[in-house]
């Protein structure tokens, strides 16, 4: 179905909304770069949370999930579900110590944290390139590709292209109608900084949510109209019940086993401390509080509400389309084959607005580390705040060229995940470590990024996934035995005595730990007590209640309720123990 004119109108009421809303931030932004990329240190918790939520729900997600779904079961989700258990710690670990520091990017740690050296200025600029450029526009490519397969699929579009370029290569006319709905995103991000990419992401994250909710009812509604969901699916032709377990077989050890023992043992370590546009939200937030509870939202909100339209559409394409060359092009279709005109509109524009949320805020962080910690650290120091908002302008649009020409070499969206998930996975110990032990120095850093480059990139081509053989949590194990066994052992050859500096991070933050112990000594300042206790406590309490939810939804949706009962009994006593405890951890953050 092709999209009709009301279709056409409801996509082009959204773009003008969003533009306008960003517009409406241009002065107020262009201040200084703190109000360009910390939005003035004023966001109140639901907003940053939401917005988090609303860049994290980009157009290759729906596609990767529900391609992967299809494909290798509901099981194969934990190789993000897994991500869970990192990111809950961020929140009573990490979100309050992030918002103490009062940076501007999560890099500019670096300058806070180590004694001023070569070094430091090595590993700062260092990491400028390969989280800020290489990784940054990775992930943008990855989100135009995408997007890229909606638009052919939903317009019908020609792959045939119209004028073939230099590296660019072939330009297809979705090519070029990406340019143009990707130029509206550049141009709020442009103008009105972190302002307008957070307000402009309110309506986008409920665009988004409304879109696939209505969708995964609509094909859910198709799908039972004559029989439960079970028989359903156990009707189609070739169907193979494994796909709807939610997890991998564990009375057998074999490589699907281990993938989801490393997903749950090793992977999440890397998002534990938190790093690039969800840190630049906690730390435009008002307070310590509102860092810790935007981010707690912002797991509720991704591991709760939204999984399971995505997973389910996925599932049951297999009942509306049995054969399909592409699995990440599932989700596409099965708009273009369910929603008539108007909800179709809808959706488009949702995917369009998922779209735009990642490209906005991708643009505005990767910016803010090219002026924070290259432009105004070590090419131009003293400069009025308009002028660094200037040159933020320029660099967001070099930005924009770069990854659209790593766009051009993009094939899919999950291989670019998976490659991404193995060089990230080795920082993951440095990056919490460094926290919490004061010996850890701009060698550890260094050493565990090459490290992680090198292997990770070596497996690349000596361990290759093929069909039926996904080698993804051998080269992850791997590269973090021996990219932490590396760091490890840099630390203890280069780091003897602390130093100023170091003395003076810890007066700032007062992080509770044995690894400042002596520091502390040092310094005469006391630890904050109780904080890591009740962290730890709130760790575990919320991973049980956010896993044991997110599973008790998905039985009630295929009709297994003895094992829903049983999830929603251990959600139940989890959330009342994290419900009584959490107001010490709000007590903590707030120094009380």
């Amino acid at each position: 179905m092709i999209l009709s004119g009301l279709d056409w109108s409801i996509v082009v009421l959204y773009l003008v909304s969003a533009i306008g809303i960003g517009l409406l931030f241009v002065r107020k932004a262009s201040q200084s770069p703190d109000d360009y990329f910390v939005a003035g240190r004023s966001l109140p918790w639901l907003i940053a949370g939401t917005s988090m939520v609303a860049t994290s729900f980009s157009a290759d997600t729906p596609l990767f999930v529900a391609g992967m779904s299809r494909e290798s079961g509901i099981s194969s989700n934990w190789f993000w579900w897994s991500a869970a258990i990192g990111q809950i710690a961020t929140v009573f670990f990490f979100a309050k110590l992030w918002r103490r520091t009062e940076a501007v990017t999560d890099i500019e740690f670096v300058a806070q944290r180590y004694e001023p050296s070569r070094v430091r200025d090595t590993l700062r600029i260092f990491k400028v390139i390969f989280d800020g450029v290489l990784i940054n526009c990775t992930i943008m490519a990855s989100v135009t590709l995408a997007m890229a397969k909606i638009l052919t699929v939903m317009l019908h579009l020609s792959d045939q292209p119209l004028l073939v370029l230099p590296i660019a290569g072939g330009i297809t006319s979705t090519t070029l109608l990406l340019i143009v709905l990707g130029g509206a995103a550049v141009l709020y991000s442009l103008l009105s900084g972190l302002y307008g990419v957070v307000y402009t992401d309110l309506i986008q994250f409920a665009l988004a949510m409304i879109g696939c909710i209505i969708l995964a009812i609509v094909v859910y509604v198709d799908a039972t109209h004559s029989s439960d969901i079970i028989s359903a699916l156990s009707a189609t032709p070739g169907f193979n019940k494994q796909l709807i377990n939610f997890f991998p077989p564990l009375n057998t050890f074999n490589l699907a086993t281990f993938t989801f023992l490393v997903y749950i043992g090793v992977t999440w370590w890397s998002q534990a401390p938190g790093n690039g546009y969800q840190v630049q939200r906690m730390l435009a937030t008002r307070s310590e509080n509102d860092s810790l509870l935007a981010f707690l939202w912002y797991n509720f909100c991704h591991y709760i509400l939204r999984p399971w339209p995505w997973i389910l559409i996925g599932i049951l394409s297999i009942i509306a389309i049995p054969h399909i060359a592409d699995p990440e092009t599932a989700f596409p279709q099965m708009i273009d084959i369910f929603l008539p005109s108007g909800l179709k509109g809808i959706m488009v524009a949702a995917m369009l607005a998922a779209f735009m949320s990642t490209i906005d805020t991708q643009l505005n962080w990767g910016t803010s580390y090219l002026i924070n910690d290259l432009y105004h650290p070590f090419i131009r120091q003293h400069a009025s705040g308009r002028h660094y908002v200037a040159v933020s302008r320029i660099s967001m649009l070099l930005l924009t060229l770069i990854f659209l020409i790593v766009t051009s070499q993009l094939r899919s969206i999950l291989g670019v995940y998976k490659y991404l998930g193995v060089l990230t996975s080795g920082l993951g110990t440095v990056m919490i470590i460094r926290w919490f032990w004061w010996r850890v120095n701009p060698w550890s850093e260094i050493s565990a990024l090459l490290s992680a480059f090198v292997v990770g990139n070596l497996l690349e081509f000596t361990l290759p996934s093929i069909p039926g053989r996904d080698l993804f949590a051998v080269r992850v194990l791997i590269t973090v035995t021996t990219v932490t066994v590396v760091w490890v052992v840099v630390t203890f050859l280069t780091s003897k005595e602390p130093g100023r500096q170091t003395c003076e991070f810890f007066r700032r933050m007062r992080i509770a730990g044995p690894g400042w112990k002596k520091i502390s000594q040092i310094t005469g300042v006391m630890q904050k007590k109780g904080e890591l206790k009740t962290a730890f406590l709130l760790w575990f309490t919320c991973t049980v209640f956010f896993y044991s939810t997110l599973l008790a939804i998905g039985k009630l949706i295929f009709t297994q309720w003895l094992w829903a009962a049983a999830y929603l009994s251990l959600a139940a006593l989890s959330g009342w123990i994290m419900r009584n405890n959490f107001s010490r951890a709000i007590a903590v953050a707030s120094g009380d």
